[in-house]
């Protein structure tokens, strides 16, 4: 399948820059998204005052509205990004770039579990066990037919890693898929509800 090119206009230049991700951590809920396990992602937000109005805004508002796409930022290498576009409560843009290797555990969790939440990092160094109880966004990402080039894309980069760290090419591709498997099998888990 051929890659599709898409321009997308942004209303500030700001919107175009994929907004850090100072750390992740792995939530599930009870009753929420069927208790499974979903990448939480702690932002820096001091240059996107509006990605922190809208976290502010959207816990009182309760739900909202958000288009998602997964894709490439053009000229970005190894990455793959998820473009939000939120309409309610606030219209905004964001784009969220994860590296393939490294953060490839969270695009799958997000493809898994169907969803993340977003939340602001409150400093450079910020981690989830600073503040359990900081207002988050639940973003819903379905099916929108990313899984296949998904799976392409993380298999083929974590092969190449392990051949960058000495294995063969052969051996390359099998660790890369034994490694994805036990991903998957850790990101099955789910919290089951509790009946009375």
């Amino acid at each position: 399948m051929k890659a599709k090119k898409t321009e997308i206009q942004v209303h500030h230049p700001r919107e175009g820059r994929p907004v850090r991700i100072v750390a992740d951590a792995a939530v599930s809920v009870r009753g929420l998204h069927g208790g499974r396990l979903l990448p939480l992602l702690l932002l820096d937000t001091s240059d996107r005052p509006d990605i922190a109005e809208l976290i502010r805004v959207h816990e009182s508002f309760g739900t909202g509205d958000v288009k998602v796409q997964w894709g490439q930022v053009q000229g970005h290498e190894g990455t793959v990004a998820l473009f939000l576009t939120f309409i309610r409560p606030l219209e905004l843009f964001m784009v969220l770039e994860f590296n393939i290797v490294q953060q490839g555990i969270l695009v799958e969790q997000a493809l898994t579990g169907q969803g993340m939440y977003l939340a602001r990092a409150d400093h450079a160094d910020d981690r989830l066990s600073n503040n359990l109880d900081r207002p988050k966004v639940i973003v819903e990402v379905g099916d929108t037919g990313f899984g296949k080039a998904w799976d392409d894309l993380f298999h083929k980069y974590l092969a190449k890693d392990f051949h960058e760290s000495g294995l063969s090419r052969s051996d390359s591709r099998r660790a890369a898929h034994s490694a994805i498997e036990e991903l998957r099998k850790l990101g099955g888990l789910r919290m089951r509800d509790i009946h009375d």
